[in-house]
């Protein structure tokens, strides 16, 4: 069993109660449900931060025993504390900073059935009007426990990986949304004066619902939820966003990843189309033996070894420069300055006029196109010269 001192907020929120002003103005508010137990609440792992052993965003079910909460010293330590609004730095209210954030106190701390309920007066005027504008309506309590890593299941069946034990109770928080939902909140639960119109806000607008209280419920329910889901927190690869407000960073990260998905694919195909099988290996060793074997043939003790095929065709060229057909074809282009694609031309055509045959297309293409031009040069129909006179072929280049 492994324990972790831990200060520990939010876990609890208050309920129904009755509201009423005193003759100085204060708000007073009987019967709030300050916590429940026996219950199981879910926190992240970097809320505690001596916690070994979890991933910052995991998500913990820490139980709450009745046994625990409910103990005598353990109410009587929520008697008298202060009442803030949310929560002071480090969770504590000591000597040195009640003053900053003293806004009232909780009083006549008792178990009623399930739930931790006390009376809180609140004597701050914002925070009074806060209150009565719905603005701060549950309640969160700041105290002290022992964390207990220990694992079970709720008398309900929940699962839970830890637990509280030892309260000690340190301040009460107005907040706007607690831990433990409407269960738990300050309110006037006093029926509506028939023909008073009610007002709720759902999604930051207001509407009027006339006197439907059940409306209004469900309203406020699904407006919980929503906040709820506002205030998750959505993990996208390393970066871990608010739902609620960060949205559009989500969907750049989303753009992102999915346009970094789309070149991985691409790279992938060109990665298996150029892949050397043996069929392509056989192929390129073929081609390889034909130009050294053409480039030999053309010059004679020309190197071909550490050479690629390109470079020996170059060096051919280079060789043959006074070559009519090398001038025919390149023009005015250095050998060096040439395309791969001329150079290939130029050394087929050398290579079929020494009598090579030219190992591809390229290389027939060049022979049938001077056949056809010497045949028009001769008035002759293409269709009736039946031969290929290669040193015709190079007169006519």
């Amino acid at each position: 069993m492994k324990i972790l001192y831990q200060l520990k907020i939010g876990d609890f929120a208050p309920s129904e109660s009755s509201r009423s002003f005193t003759k100085e103005g204060y708000l007073k508010c009987v019967n709030v449900r300050l916590a429940k137990a026996p219950q199981v609440r879910q926190y992240y792992a970097y809320e505690f931060p001596s916690l070994e052993g979890f991933t910052p965003d995991q998500i913990i079910n820490v139980y709450t025993p009745a046994d625990e909460l409910f103990k005598p010293e353990s109410v009587e330590s929520f008697n008298g504390v202060d009442a803030t609004d949310y929560h002071p730095p480090k969770n504590e209210i000591n000597a040195s900073n009640w003053k900053d954030y003293h806004i009232g106190y909780c009083e006549n701390v008792r178990q009623e059935g399930d739930y931790l309920v006390g009376d809180i007066l609140i004597k701050d005027k914002l925070s009074i009007d806060l209150v009565q504008s719905n603005e701060r309506i549950e309640m969160s309590l700041g105290y002290a426990a022992v964390l207990v890593l220990e694992s079970g299941a709720a008398p309900d069946g929940t699962p839970y990986q830890a637990k509280f034990i030892n309260f000690i109770g340190n301040h009460v928080a107005l907040v706007k949304y607690g831990r433990c939902g409407g269960d738990c909140r300050i309110g006037d639960q006093k029926p509506n004066p028939k023909g008073k119109k009610m007002e709720v806000k759902v999604n930051g607008i207001r509407f009027e619902i006339g006197d439907n209280q059940a409306l209004a419920d469900a309203l406020k329910q699904q407006e919980d939820q929503l906040q709820n889901l506002k205030a998750a927190k959505l993990k996208v690869g390393d970066k871990q966003f608010s739902v609620g407000d960060e949205l559009p960073a989500v969907q750049v990260v989303v753009d992102t990843l999915q346009t970094e998905n789309a070149q991985l694919k691409q790279q992938v195909g060109d990665l298996e189309k150029n892949q050397m099988t043996p069929e392509k290996l056989d192929q390129v060793v073929a081609e390889r033996a034909s130009v050294v074997a053409d480039a030999t043939a053309l010059v004679p003790g020309i190197k071909t070894d550490g050479c690629s095929c390109e470079q020996i065709k170059r060096d051919v060229i280079a060789a043959k420069a006074g070559d009519s057909l090398v001038t025919a074809v390149l023009g005015g282009v250095a050998v060096g300055d040439a395309k791969p694609d001329q150079v290939d031309m130029v050394f087929r055509a050398l290579s079929a006029i020494k009598g090579t045959t030219p190992g591809n297309a390229i290389g027939d293409a060049l022979h049938q196109s001077q056949q056809q031009q010497q045949q028009q040069n001769n008035n002759q129909n293409p269709n009736e010269n039946k031969g290929f006179d290669k040193s015709a072929a190079y007169k006519t280049i």
